[in-house]
């Protein structure tokens, strides 16, 4: 497939600027000469038909002499009608007119005449071109001797006229042409230096540099775009950092289980260490490593800009129920007990059901772990807001952890591994919704907060 040629901007706003231009003119000029030319033969017509029909009644009357029309109507356009005859072969026998006769002319339009094939009986009004100019002509035969006379209009200097309005029309067509060529050029440079301003920056972000850039830009359009490329690779920059802490604290999670299996499996080897206590150790770390390596997933999913989640009608008691469900065998062996306090009203929304039973699944694994003896789980709403809220009897949350709980890789006292309740910040978020924590001698409590759709 043959790569598509492109066009500057400078080249095709020039372009149409002209051809703007050009279609307007050619029209005007076209219209013009339509309206010029109609109006010199609708005049000249007129004027010769008047003419013509005066000489007629003359000729009627038995006139023999030669017809005068040196006081004829010279016409709306100032043009004076002149007369010659002409014998049967067309040979000029009697120029005359007003002033002195133009016999060089009688005998050019005598001979087109002959040239042509014309009947000299019939006629009229007929629009001859010849070197020295373009006439309007008519024929009129005297029954009384029998001869043709040849009545004419000169329409050359009106003809003249129309050309030299054609030529005045091309000079400021060409002018035009030229200040539009002009104007074209300082616009476009007013255009294009932003335009490759902001296509380097752009270059600069797809190569990794998110430093924001400082230039200033006169035109809104261009200011708003400038704007929203700062805003978008500060995003980029936090976006990259964090993928970048990311990888540097989950590479150093994951070492520290690998650790553990790749000593005690050495252990093992070498016959320093009895199978069963370190094959359990084994078992526990890589369950754990496990269970890390499908929270770092469930972060990248939930971190993916590329794939949106697909949602599905959920019912958010539903959920946090079974993910109660899925706690339950880890409660019991921790003598925990969970307590259910769930609002007789709807609680379906548009979510993504996996991701918010994660969510659920983690706080209800977070408070069983910190519980005494109870984990309270409720659902409550109100007009405009649907909140879901796990408890436990705990020890609550200490001060100096309470900024921090919902970061990545941050662990509190006998934390895991500091993902659990980022994943869930980041479902919560994904849903319109926000998730806070709160801290009392009583225990610790964290509360889900979504947008309610109304009840049926």
């Amino acid at each position: 497939m043959r790569p598509r040629r492109l066009h500057s901007l400078r080249n095709r706003i020039m372009a149409v600027f002209i051809g703007v231009i050009l279609v307007v003119f050619v029209a005007i000029t076209v219209i013009f000469n339509i309206l010029v030319s109609r109006y010199i033969m609708s005049t000249t017509t007129a004027q010769l038909t008047e003419l013509v029909n005066e000489l007629s009644s003359v000729f009627n009357a038995n006139s023999t002499g030669f017809p005068d029309v040196s006081g004829a109507a010279r016409g709306p356009l100032d043009m004076h009608p002149v007369i010659f005859s002409v014998s049967g072969d067309f040979e000029v026998t009697t120029p005359n007119g007003t002033g002195s006769p133009d016999k060089s002319t009688a005998v050019e339009l005598a001979a087109l005449l002959k040239s042509d094939g014309v009947d000299l009986s019939n006629v009229h009004n007929l629009r001859l071109k010849t070197a020295s100019g373009t006439y309007y002509v008519s024929c009129i035969t005297n029954p009384a001797t029998n001869r043709y006379f040849v009545v004419y209009i000169d329409a050359t200097g009106a003809v003249n006229f129309a050309a030299s309005i054609n030529l005045l029309l091309i000079i400021i067509m060409l002018i035009a042409i030229i200040i539009a060529a002009v104007a074209t050029v300082l616009v476009t440079r007013r255009l294009t230096r932003p335009l490759a301003d902001l296509t380097a920056f752009s270059q600069r972000i797809g190569a990794g540099d998110f430093r924001p850039s400082d230039e200033r830009f006169g035109d809104k359009e261009f200011a708003t775009l400038a704007d929203t490329m700062n805003q978008t690779a500060r995003q980029l920059d936090s976006y990259d950092k964090d993928q970048k802490t990311f990888f540097q604290n989950a590479s150093h999670e994951l070492r520290t289980p690998l650790t553990s299996i790749t000593c005690y499996a050495e252990g093992i080897n070498c016959g320093i260490m009895e199978p069963g206590p370190a094959s359990q150790t084994i078992l526990t770390e890589a369950n754990r490593l496990t269970e890390m390596v499908e929270d770092l997933l469930a972060v990248s999913r939930l971190d993916s800009i590329a794939v949106a989640p697909t949602n599905v009608i959920c019912d958010l008691s539903a959920i946090l129920a079974s993910a109660a469900e899925d706690q339950r065998r880890v409660a019991n062996d921790r003598g925990v007990t969970f307590a259910t306090d769930i609002q007789d009203a709807s609680f379906v929304m548009s979510g993504n059901d996996k991701g918010l039973h994660r969510a659920f699944a983690n706080l209800i694994s977070n408070a069983v772990r910190y519980a005494t003896s109870l984990v309270t789980l409720t659902c409550s709403r109100d007009a405009h807001t649907m909140i879901v809220t796990v408890s436990d009897d705990g020890h609550g949350i200490a001060d100096k952890d309470l900024p921090h709980v919902f970061e990545r890789f941050y662990k509190g006292e006998d934390g895991k591994h500091g993902i659990g309740l980022a994943i869930v910040k980041s479902v919560v978020e994904q849903h319109g919704g926000k998730v806070d924590a709160q801290s009392t001698t009583s225990g610790a409590s964290f509360t889900c907060t979504f947008p309610a759709t109304p009840q049926s």
